[in-house]
């Protein structure tokens, strides 16, 4: 019943209420009625936290299923089929990563599609600075939009 201690949502934290859970034991399938539909293209996570009281996701001998958090959702919608525009991808790149040798400072994002190749002109925004507060110029930035 009711979310069954399951929660959507998109990278930016907007949840997409769970209205059900019905359990297909012989597919081995957990299938979650969500509030509205989610677009092609957008990308949702799902988490799922064991209610502290029945019912909850379990084998036939009793195992309760274990918790997770940030687990990827393949998302299958397919293109509109009556002339209404497909959704277009409205999640933001979010940084993933940031590692440095020497002058070469590396960020890598999250992001279901290639970033923008687009040159970025001068510091593009970044500001870079030490522990103790110094700053380091930055002077330039590229993308490399495949990686």
């Amino acid at each position: 019943t009711g979310d069954a201690g399951f929660t959507v949502r998109s990278p930016r934290g907007a949840d997409i209420t769970v209205t059900g859970a019905v359990v297909d034991a012989t597919a081995k399938t957990v299938t979650l009625t969500l509030s509205r539909a989610v677009a092609r293209g957008e990308v949702v996570i799902l988490k799922y936290a064991k209610p502290v009281s029945a019912p909850v996701v379990q084998d036939a001998a009793g195992n309760d299923a274990a918790n997770f958090d940030d687990q990827a959702v393949t998302n299958n919608t397919p293109e509109t089929t009556d002339n209404t525009p497909a959704v277009t991808d409205a999640t933001p790149p979010v940084i993933n990563t940031a590692t440095v040798t020497g002058d070469q400072l590396v960020l890598t994002y999250t992001e279901a599609n290639n970033l923008d190749g687009a040159a970025l002109a001068g510091n593009a925004g970044f500001t870079v600075r030490s522990p103790n507060g110094a700053a380091i110029t930055v002077t330039g930035a590229v993308v490399n939009a495949s990686a």
